[in-house]
């Protein structure tokens, strides 16, 4: 197994997930977790996946992130067509896994310093 430190000037970061649970580095949620870039933010949009739509996303990409990781839960679930499409008109890749997955990815990316955006429901 390959450990790495911990950078002491990291922002909010990911320690594990497990159903219905999110830890942070500054807590445990229960709620959807909306991550941009290492900040923690509210998101007063859809509480479960299945309600998920584009107004709920839209005023949240207005940094335009390079990608947008959507954790859908437990299971994987897909992302409707249309609103993939409507995320990649803005010139934003999106990708929807399930939340552990999400979780992950979303620590890589941020390890590597890439522009991230991430919105996980537990």
């Amino acid at each position: 197994m390959l450990l790495q430190k911990e950078d002491s000037d990291s922002k909010i970061g990911i320690k594990s997930y497990e159903p219905g649970v999110i830890t942070l580095n500054i807590g445990q949620f229960t709620e959807v977790v909306f991550l941009l870039n290492g900040d923690k933010k509210d998101f007063s949009g859809a509480k479960s996946f299945q309600e998920l739509n584009f107004e709920d996303i839209k005023p949240t990409l207005v940094e335009k992130p390079e990608i947008l990781i959507i954790g859908t839960g437990h299971n994987h679930q897909i992302l409707p067509i249309p609103l993939t499409k409507q995320i990649n008109d803005l010139g934003i890749a999106v990708e929807a896994m399930a939340s552990r997955q999400a979780c992950h990815t979303y620590q890589v990316l941020m390890y590597e310093q890439r522009v991230v955006y991430a919105l996980i429901y537990p």
